[in-house]
């Protein structure tokens, strides 16, 4: 399917390179585009002017490193194999040499094909969380040897669309981002092999509205059993609470192996403080003295902490497909039975193939085809 889709659509929007701009493109040269914040492409492609540039649709499968048989022996066998469409549009109100200010989204459908216990049905879709975000980018610093860049998101917002996040009580998600990233020369931007690398740092806070401390579904009638040994229905998910605030440390490198080839590297530190378990309610009713305080750990731990590991290789096939596979461990730091996990590999461990579509690059060569078809079938030349 993904293979069959690039095939297709490369046939779609191939066209020889475009010599006019009156089509939304820029004029062809033969060096490389200057590197700027607003053309964030591969350096063989040439950006377009439309205000939603850089707006993409997105087809990708992954599966769990353990579903093909790689890592550790499992206890049992439970094969996940997920597919994902979605949108990453992206809307320009100020787009310069030194500075760009966007809007940018991502929203998606997705659906587990496997039979695994993640969702009721086999083959459900359901919608991923959509996010909103306002992007800031300026470049401090541009000279021979590379250039200097500062990235701000703010805010960044998500909705619980997803099935998971809305029926768990999730309201609604805030934070921000901030990226540095410096890029550093190698061969020269008009090199094929090795023209640069970009290395850089970023920082992000996030917070949860939630309807209650813990993870609950109002539609649930669970039947738990109290102190006094009586059914009583409960809505409540689980025993762990929900994480009030949350952060991410991370630090990434990108090289460009080839003008079209670009490999990328992403390692980040996800720490989380959850709302603490309140330990002095009194319940009464239950005991025959009257009413008790329930005991509890006097200093409970309420900071979790998850790491990221990605690896990641994009192939840019034209101006308008560009393809992306990699290796993904993103997992908490302590497992089920209280051991540390690698940072490089745990049983979440994923594989992942993802197909990448430029709109504004499909539309424009769509366009000026079609236009260069009416202009031949009226017999008319433009000079």
């Amino acid at each position: 399917m993904l293979f069959g889709a690039a095939v297709a659509v490369t046939r779609l929007a191939h066209a020889e390179a475009p010599t006019v701009t009156d089509t939304g493109l820029r004029p062809v040269a033969p060096e490389r585009p200057q590197w700027s914040p607003a053309n964030p492409l591969a350096p063989g492609v040439w950006p377009t002017d439309l205000p939603w540039q850089n707006t993409f649709l997105y087809l990708e499968n992954s599966t769990t490193t353990q579903s093909v048989g790689v890592g550790t022996a499992y206890q049992s066998r439970n094969p996940y194999y997920e597919l994902t469409l979605g949108l990453r549009p992206r809307f320009y109100l100020v787009q310069e040499e030194q500075r760009e200010i966007n809007f940018g989204a991502d929203i998606g459908v997705t659906s587990e094909r496997t039979n695994s216990d993640s969702t009721t049905k086999r083959g459900e879709w359901s919608a991923t969380d959509f996010e909103f975000v306002t992007r800031f980018a300026y470049v401090l610093r541009e000279g021979k040897d590379g250039a200097t860049e500062l990235d701000v998101r703010l805010p960044r917002v998500t909705l619980p669309t997803s099935k998971l996040s809305y029926d768990s009580g999730k309201i609604l998600g805030v934070g921000a981002r901030v990226l540095l990233a410096e890029d550093i020369l190698l061969q020269g931007r008009e090199a094929a092999f090795f023209p640069d690398i970009e290395l850089g740092l970023r920082a992000e806070y996030g917070y949860q509205f939630t309807r209650a401390v813990e993870p609950s579904n109002s539609g649930l009638e669970r039947l738990r059993i109290d102190p006094d040994g009586r059914a009583v229905v409960s809505d409540q998910l689980g025993g762990a609470t929900f994480a009030a605030h949350s952060a991410v440390f991370g630090a990434l490198a990108a090289l460009y192996v080839h003008q079209t080839v670009l490999w990328s590297l992403l390692l980040d530190v996800r720490p989380a403080w959850h709302y603490p378990v309140r330990h002095d309610v009194e319940i009464c009713g239950v005991v025959l003295t009257g009413c008790a305080t329930p005991s509890g750990t006097p200093d409970p731990q309420t900071r979790s902490v998850v790491t990221g590991f990605t690896s990641d290789l994009l192939v840019t096939l034209n101006d308008v497909l560009g393809l992306s596979f990699g290796y993904a461990n993103l997992t908490a730091q302590l497992g089920p039975d209280g051991r540390r996990r690698g940072v490089f590999y745990s049983p979440d461990a994923r594989f992942y193939a993802q197909l990448n579509v430029g709109l504004d690059q499909l539309y424009v060569g769509v366009s000026q085809r079609s236009s260069r078809h009416a202009r031949a079938g009226r017999g008319v030349h433009q000079f």
